[in-house]
C-alpha cells in the first residue's frame, strides 16, 4: 500500500507536471497574438477539471468518469485544432524563417531610387486596373524566406511597369503567381503563397486575394491586388485588406512600407 503510494506521489505528479506544461504551449501557440484567452479559460478549467479526475481514478478507480473525461478532452484538442489551424500554420510557418533572403537589398537602395520604385508599381497597378489584369504584388519591408521564394522563378530584375505588366500577362507563364519585390528588385514571379483561412474575408474574393491576405498574416509584407474581374485595386496587411484604394492613397501606404523619408503619413489598415 505505502509503495503504491509513493508511486503515484512520483510517477503520476510527474506524468501530470509534463502535461500541464504541453498544454500550456498548446495554448500558448494558438492563442499568441490573438484575443482568445476567454477560451483559454475555459480549456484550462476542463483541463483542470480531467486532471483532477484522473488523480480520483488513481486513488478510488472511477473508470467510467475517466473514459468520459478522456474522450471530451480528445474531442476538445481535436476541435481546438481545427478552429485554429491558421493560428498552427503562423506558428510553424516562423519556426521555418531561419533562412531568408533580400537583407541586404534595401541598404544599398537610396530614397531617390525607391520613389522611383513606387512611381513604377502605381503606373502598372493603374495600367492594369484599366485593362482589368489580375495581379498579386507583395512588398517585402523586411528579408524574405526562402521556401517563398523557391515556389517561384527568380528574377532580381530592376522593378518598372514594363516588367509587371509583362508578368502579369495573361500569355506569361506565372501571371497566376506572386511578384515579390524587395527595395528596387523584383526577387521573384509566379510564387504561391498560403492562403487565408478567415472567416471574415468576403465569399465574393477569388484565390488572389485570399493569398494577398494569407502572407500578410504570417510575415510583416504589404500585398497590392488588383482584380481582374473588376480591376479594383486592394491593399492588404497585418491579415487585414483594403479595398479600392486611390492611386494618392497606394503612394502614402507604399512610402511608409519602403520607409522612404519625408513620407506622408496615414492610417493604418
Amino acid at each position: 500500500m505505502l509503495l503504491a503510494q509513493f508511486q503515484f506521489r512520483t510517477i503520476n505528479i510527474i506524468d501530470i507536471i509534463v502535461a500541464l506544461i504541453v498544454f500550456g504551449i498548446l495554448i500558448f501557440m494558438l492563442m499568441w497574438g490573438k484575443k482568445g484567452w476567454l477560451l483559454a479559460g475555459i480549456y484550462s478549467l476542463f483541463f483542470a477539471l480531467h486532471i483532477v479526475i484522473v488523480v480520483l481514478d488513481a486513488i478510488y478507480m472511477l473508470p467510467v468518469a475517466k473514459s468520459i473525461s478522456t474522450i471530451t478532452m480528445i474531442f476538445l484538442v481535436v476541435t481546438l485544432a481545427i478552429v485554429y489551424q491558421s493560428n498552427l500554420k503562423v506558428f510553424y510557418f516562423k519556426l521555418t524563417k531561419t533562412t531568408e533572403r533580400g537583407a541586404d537589398i534595401e541598404s544599398a537602395v537610396s530614397d531617390e531610387e525607391l520613389t522611383k520604385t513606387v512611381d513604377e508599381i502605381i503606373k502598372a497597378c493603374q495600367t492594369m486596373s484599366k485593362t482589368r489584369t489580375g495581379a498579386l504584388i507583395v512588398i517585402a519591408p523586411s528579408s524574405v524566406p526562402s521556401h517563398v521564394l523557391e515556389t517561384g522563378v527568380e528574377l532580381g530584375a530592376k522593378v518598372s511597369a514594363s516588367l509587371l505588366e509583362a508578368i502579369f500577362n495573361t500569355r506569361a507563364p506565372f501571371h497566376d503567381g506572386a511578384t515579390i519585390i524587395k527595395g528596387d528588385r523584383a526577387l521573384a514571379a509566379g510564387c504561391f503563397l498560403p492562403l487565408s483561412q478567415s472567416q471574415t474575408v468576403a465569399k465574393n474574393l477569388g484565390t488572389r486575394h485570399r493569398a494577398g491576405i494569407g502572407i500578410t498574416e504570417e510575415t510583416d509584407m504589404f500585398t497590392i491586388i488588383v482584380s481582374e474581374e473588376t480591376g479594383i485595386i486592394s491593399v492588404a496587411r497585418r491579415g487585414e485588406l483594403r479595398r479600392f484604394v486611390t492611386p494618392d492613397r497606394l503612394r502614402d501606404m507604399l512610402q511608409q512600407t519602403f520607409k522612404i523619408s519625408q513620407q506622408k503619413s496615414y492610417r493604418s489598415l
